[in-house]
């Protein structure tokens, strides 16, 4: 899978971990539609096993799941650093640093998330350069893919976008490293 197609995965995933309001809802179809163009078939598959559980889910219900599992969950809440710093001064700092590094790759944020919202990396990751990409998910991988247990222990069907997210970010090198490794 090249890499424009691993950019499309992470806009897909943005895009399907960010609120579910019926604006939302309206645009599944087209996250569907786009996951097709993807070559890697489990991704396609589990993007659209996904998007048809949705379907299927009652509009109030699936915003309750999402407030619940990602406002409420603090161990499933969806800002990276807050689980190995929580609300300590050195999450402040790895925040301007997440800043600064989007800024020196030519993304601009706004202020209405703060720079370590996995939804807000992912659309980053969808747009910059692969050296940032990989560095970036590479320090972020073991929160990711412990949120990640954590949906699954919960029985969470967001589990499934984690499943994505991590097949993705495989395709492009990044993976869990062995303990005691250097990234």
């Amino acid at each position: 899978m090249d890499y424009a197609h691993v950019q499309t995965v992470f806009e897909i995933v943005s895009y399907l971990l960010s609120y579910p309001d019926r604006q939302w809802r309206d645009q599944l179809d087209d996250c569907a539609m786009f996951s097709q163009q993807i070559p890697h078939r489990p991704i396609v598959q589990n993007i659209q096993k996904f998007i048809d559980y949705v379907k299927q889910t009652d509009e109030t219900s699936w915003i309750e799941t999402y407030v619940y599992t990602f406002d409420f969950g603090k161990k499933t809440n969806l800002y990276v650093t807050y689980m190995s710093t929580g609300e300590q001064r050195e999450r402040g700092i790895e925040l301007l640093q997440l800043k600064q590094l989007y800024k020196s790759a030519g993304f601009d944020i706004t202020e209405r998330e703060l720079p370590d919202y996995l939804p807000l990396m992912l659309e980053f990751a969808s747009q910059a350069e692969r050296v940032h990409v990989q560095s970036l998910m590479q320090k972020y991988f073991n929160h990711i893919s412990h949120i990640r247990e954590q949906l699954i222990a919960a029985e969470s069907y967001y589990a499934i976008l984690f499943d994505v997210l991590l097949m993705a970010l495989e395709e492009i090198g990044v993976r869990k490293l062995a303990e005691g490794s250097v990234s």
